[in-house]
């Protein structure tokens, strides 16, 4: 409804006035409502029956305006091709289709990569002539007068260097020298690996169910069995267990258990010298007691564990034990003219 004394902020009013029609002043409406006695909605039906009438006597449109809503209309199918500002593709290119390029063979990266990393040899020149005409020795390593003093390396085809480039050439060698001893030791290690079988693996490791199964204990899905203490008949019993800190492996107390019963002594295991008078070059000798633990699981993980601890005497491992040293720390603390000896041992507390 309308207010009296005030116009509606939007509506016909703002109609009415585009087309030039006279809307009567709010004053004159309240009072002639007031005074007659007819009602504000009766107003503004009055009102909207002359906007009706004043719409439907607009004029029709000339024939240019035809003219040109039919070319803004013929705007929509032309220019697609990119040329017309709004229909630039670079400028939007969520309209561009992405094009497949061709497939990468699957050697490319590796060919680019062995490209980028094969240095480029230069020919560089041996003299060149200054500018008072004379002729001027170049190092073969840098390029600069070589000056006064030049060296002559073996491996530069009798060329001359300077001092520093002849520091960095025997340095090189050095390094290059060291790397190659350390590759071929590394190789040589690996061959006498694959040949005497050394290294440890977590599947060489005795399984638990079959031995369990046979004496009567059902193990859990993980094959942890544990040994229980029945205080009252003094004796005991293997059992299933969820902690690995407590569990045994029955395949190696057995084995143990029969080396106590047989020999009356703890397994044992040596890497022993074949001529202890030649330690430099004589090979070692594998040293079971009882003899008869040689290709044994317990005989293997004995072996296994003593070339490790070996392979930690000589630095060849970060120290598993804090304050462990090697023979080398321990020769650096010891006396470097006196001869020394030592051995490392495993002690199960």
């Amino acid at each position: 409804a309308v207010e009296t004394g005030r116009r509606p902020r939007r509506g016909f009013s703002q109609l009415l006035a585009a087309k030039g029609v006279n809307e009567p002043e709010p004053s004159n409406v309240s009072e002639e409502s007031t005074s007659e006695g007819e009602s504000s909605e009766g107003v503004a039906k009055d009102i909207c029956e002359k906007a009706v009438e004043e719409t439907s006597t607009m004029d029709a449109p000339t024939e240019e305006e035809k003219e040109a809503f039919r070319l803004y209309e013929q705007k929509f199918a032309e220019d697609r091709d990119g040329s017309y500002r709004g229909y630039n593709r670079k400028a939007f290119p969520w309209f561009t289709p992405k094009t497949r390029g061709e497939v990468a063979q699957p050697d490319f990266l590796k060919k680019a990569m062995a490209a980028k990393d094969t240095p480029k040899t230069r020919c560089k020149k041996e003299s060149e002539v200054d500018s008072d005409g004379e002729e001027v020795q170049l190092c073969c390593q840098c390029g600069l007068p070589v000056g006064e003093t030049a060296y002559r390396p073996e491996e530069k085809d009798h060329r001359l260097v300077h001092a520093e480039c002849m520091a960095q050439i025997v340095l090189q060698d050095a390094q290059d020298k060291d790397e190659k001893n350390v590759e071929e030791q590394r190789q040589k290690k690996l061959e006498n690996r694959l040949e005497y079988q050394i290294g440890w693996e977590p599947a060489s490791v005795p399984k638990n169910s079959i031995i369990a199964s046979k004496l009567g204990c059902d193990p859990v899905p993980q094959g942890l069995c544990s040994l229980v203490l029945d205080e009252a008949s003094r004796t005991v019993r293997i059992a299933s267990t969820l902690e690995p800190s407590a569990s045994v492996n029955l395949e190696y107390l057995m084995l143990a258990l029969k080396v106590r019963r047989t020999a009356c002594r703890e397994p044992l295991f040596s890497l022993d010298p074949v001529d202890p008078q030649n330690l430099e070059s004589t090979p070692q000798m594998k040293r079971y007691e009882p003899a008869w633990l040689a290709g044994t699981s317990v005989g293997d993980i004995m072996f296994q564990a003593d070339y490790f601890l070996k392979e930690l005497a000589l630095g060849e491992y970060t120290m598993p034990v804090v304050g462990m040293m090697s023979v080398f720390d321990w020769s650096e603390l010891m006396d470097s003219t006196s001869a020394w000896a030592g051995r490392e041992w495993f002690v199960v507390r």
